[in-house]
This record gives C-alpha cells, structure tokens and sequence, in this order.
C-alpha cells in the first residue's frame, strides 16, 4: 500500500494532510523570517532548541509538540542557551511564527473536491498548544473543511511515531486505504511503513494536481 511522492490512485479513502509547510508556505520561508525578526541566525536558533530538547531528554521541538513543556518556559530555555539576545522574546514564539503567515486557499479547495466525492480529508499535525488560536484565525471559514483532526500535544503522541497513525485510523477507519501528506520525508516514510501511502509535499500546484487526480480516481 505504499507509494512515492505524487503517487495515488483508487482504494484511498481516506487522507490525512498536515498544517505546517503544507497548508501553508515551506517551512524554510518561516524559518528564515523568524530569524530575520528575531536577529539570530537560524542555525544558532537550531542548535539552542535542539540543546534544550536534549536537556529535556527530547529531540528538536517535540517537548512543545508533545505538550510536555509550555511555550513561555521553554521560549526562556532556548534564549538562555543562544549565544546572542534575540531582539524578541521567544517566549512569544507563536507571535512571529505565524506573523502575516498565509493559507493555501488552492489545497484547501481540493481537499474540498475530494470530500465531495465521498473522501474523508483529515488534518494530522505537530502542533503546539500556544500556536492553536492562530491556526484557527486562519483557517477561519474553512474551519469545517476536515472530519478529524489529531494534535500531536493533545493526544501526547507526534509523528512519526507510529501509533499516531494508529490513533489517526480510529478516529478515521480506512475502508480501503489512507493517505499522508507531509513536507518531512520522515513522516512519509514513517506512514508508508505503518501501511498508508504518502505524498511528500514539496510544491501546491503539484499536489493538488495529485490530489485532482485521486478526485478522478475515486
């Protein structure tokens, strides 16, 4: 059941699509004007996060995706572990991270298209409890557009961890076969392992011909 970027076909009833870097720009976009803002080098910005994550006994930002350390606590973690004082407080992280961040209204209207031809379209993602609200401003009127939503900090679990693909199944049992999109290679492969096809999202024009194409299909 397993298949490579831009891969689909029939038997996929149901599809799960990410937020970050999918629903909106590239997650590169977003790192690099979070540290034009902030006046720290990403990669300083990177090597900080990844010291406190290993403190907590984590990787990377999963001690927030895992809601095991609130935003304001570990934004306070990773200014003292940079080598220079950032020009904002990263205790405010989700201020800048989302600051004039824009929706893919075009991958929304095909996911829409699918669900009108009986696909159950879901929305799996990382995500941090503090970085909720935003979410919500902009999905705004397209709030309604998914039949389940699994947060990494609210069921404790986060891609790739497999069992988040389990928990995806109950809320949204496959009769025939789900589907992935994500911008990480990681969790694609961690999704097509646990028996899911993925879409490795690297551009929206190429996936929503994909997922026209899975309209076709169904």
């Amino acid at each position: 059941m397993s298949g490579g970027a831009g891969s689909a076909g029939a038997g996929v009833d149901v599809v799960w699509c990410d937020f970050g870097g999918v629903l909106t720009p590239p997650m590169t976009d977003a790192t690099e004007r979070f540290a034009r803002v902030a006046g720290v080098e990403w990669e300083e910005l990177r090597i900080a996060i990844a010291q406190v994550a290993a403190r907590l006994g984590s990787e990377g930002m999963l001690p927030l995706e895992l809601g095991a350390i609130g935003q304001a606590e570990w934004g306070l973690m990773v200014e003292a572990a940079l080598p220079v004082q950032p020009a904002i407080r990263l205790a405010e992280w989700d201020r800048y991270w989302y600051l004039d961040r824009p929706l893919d209204g075009d991958l929304l209207g095909a996911l829409g298209r699918l669900r009108e031809r009986g696909v159950a379209v879901g929305m799996l993602t990382n995500s941090v409890r503090e970085w909720e609200p935003h979410r919500v401003r902009m999905l705004g009127p397209h709030a309604g557009a998914f039949d389940a939503v699994v947060r990494s900090h609210e069921v404790g679990l986060a891609k790739p961890d497999p069992r988040i693909f389990a928990l995806a199944d109950e809320q949204l049992p496959p009769g025939g076969g789900a589907m992935l999109i994500d911008d990480l290679d990681g969790n694609c492969r961690a999704a097509r392992a646990f028996g899911w096809r993925a879409h490795l999202h690297r551009d929206s024009a190429e996936t929503v011909r994909m997922l026209d194409a899975l309209v076709t299909a169904s």
